[in-house]
């Protein structure tokens, strides 16, 4: 790759693994094509196996890290900026694809000012299946779509400067909606993250049906569990919510629609109705279970 990384980097990437062997050298090869040269790459891998160092084996100048226990992603990620030498710590994912301008966009917007943001979220292959659910996790972070801020960035493509990394991290580490976390943590320090849609990644997205239902349950129900105690929700606030919930997901899908229109991608939003109508009633289910299952957030 032929990075610069003697000294102190001025970024450092972290890429969390686990099973990750498939698609991490799709990952690693996009960005060994960065324009911006001066960044260390981190792998955290948590597998039990050995075909993930193996693949690493090819980018030697690449810092492996082998976690001796499963780490869920967020808590990956610590270990690594624990490890990191930049002052601008960048998350990605190992089934993403970096455009080559992707960090000299990140770090202009970084010397401009900027603490903690992310960039916008493509799609690698172009079918039927990922589309729908690409629209259905991404809508709000399109390419094409204007600049501004964001709720929400998610850690395939974030960024947070080393210096508020002190002062709001690190990352929940026994849950998904970490990502979330650290953007309320860093509105709430007076950066809320900025959107950089010129600083795009390309997502691949695989499961099927069954298992999108699955992991699109349990996001929203911890989602909800996690806003809720970290807003400090009254039962009537949770119980409101949760009866609103169902009705969202029509409000969700308008604004899709809106965004898919606004990026040119309108036609594959129609064309791929029922993934997200699936993906979106599964995690309206996930939020009515946080407050009415046998563990709901209910005081």
């Amino acid at each position: 790759m032929n990075l610069t990384t003697s000294g102190s980097s001025f970024v450092s990437v972290v890429l969390p693994a686990y099973y990750s062997h498939e698609t991490l050298a799709i990952s690693l090869d996009a960005l060994g094509r960065q324009t911006f040269r001066d960044f260390e790459i981190i792998v955290v891998n948590s597998s039990p196996e050995e075909e993930t160092r193996a693949v690493l084996a090819n980018y030697p100048e690449v810092t492996f890290i082998q976690s001796p226990q499963r780490l869920y992603p967020h808590a990956a990620r610590n270990a690594g900026f624990e490890r990191a030498r930049g002052s601008l710590f960048v998350c990605s994912d190992p089934d993403v694809a970096a455009h080559p301008d992707w960090l000299q966009h990140i770090v202009a917007a970084h010397l401009r000012g900027a603490q903690a943001g992310g960039g916008s979220m493509g799609l690698l292959r172009n079918t039927w299946w990922e589309c729908g659910v690409h629209l259905a996790k991404f809508h709000e972070l399109l390419p094409g779509l204007p600049a501004g801020t964001r709720a929400i960035v998610p850690t395939a493509n974030a960024f947070y400067s080393r210096d508020l990394w002190k002062r709001i991290g690190p990352f929940p580490t026994d849950i998904f909606a970490g990502d979330a976390v650290m953007s309320w943590r860093a509105t709430q320090a007076g950066h809320p993250p900025v959107f950089l849609p010129s600083a795009r990644v390309d997502h691949i997205h695989g499961g099927n049906w069954s298992q999108l239902w699955r992991e699109r349950t349990r996001r929203g129900l911890e989602f909800l569990e996690v806003r809720a105690r970290f807003e400090n929700w009254s039962q009537t606030r949770l119980l409101f919510y949760a009866f609103l919930s169902p009705f969202s997901v029509l409000s969700v899908l308008l604004r899709t629609a809106a965004a898919a229109a606004r990026c040119g991608w309108l036609a594959r939003y129609i064309a791929t109705l029922p993934v997200q109508a699936w993906a979106q009633v599964a995690w309206a289910f996930g939020e009515v279970h946080a407050v009415f299952g046998p563990k709901g957030v209910r005081r």
